[in-house]
């Protein structure tokens, strides 16, 4: 009996293919924007106070960022910094990703850390009230 039911499971064994689990193709972009998120703090700023390091003034609606002074990198002339202009891409509380222009230097935010307009800050972090909230982000 037992040498009967052992030739039967090597018959059926040869008729048998174990398929593979099936391969996902890797996603390389997703996967270097993943490592290269900067992660943060958020804060937000009076954009409207005055003209901001890279020499244009902004209202409060825009989707503007002040870059910690770490990454922005100010050389002896601000307004001609390459950051000025670039975009950023962000991700915070509301779980939405938000695109913003660099137009500002905030000497006080440490490495990572972003100053938001309070329209920026709105979409990113969800309400003015909270003040601070954790990012991710990236310059595009």
């Amino acid at each position: 009996m037992n040498k009967l039911f052992l030739c039967i499971c090597l018959i059926l064994s040869t008729f048998c293919v174990i398929q593979p689990a099936e391969a996902r193709p890797l996603d390389l972009a997703k996967t270097a924007q993943k490592l290269l998120s900067i992660l943060g703090t958020a804060t937000y700023y009076d954009v409207a106070a005055g003209v901001g390091s890279c020499g244009e003034m902004n209202s409060n609606d825009d989707m503007v960022v002040a870059v910690n002074h770490g990454q922005m990198k100010n050389g002896a002339n601000p307004n001609k910094n390459p950051q000025c202009n670039k975009k950023v891409k962000i991700v915070g509380k509301t779980g939405k990703t938000v695109q913003a222009r660099i137009v500002d230097t905030c000497p006080g935010c440490d490495h990572g850390c972003l100053d938001m307009s309070s329209a920026l800050f709105k979409k990113v972090c969800g309400k003015l009230e909270l003040g601070v909230c954790q990012i991710k982000w990236n310059f595009i």
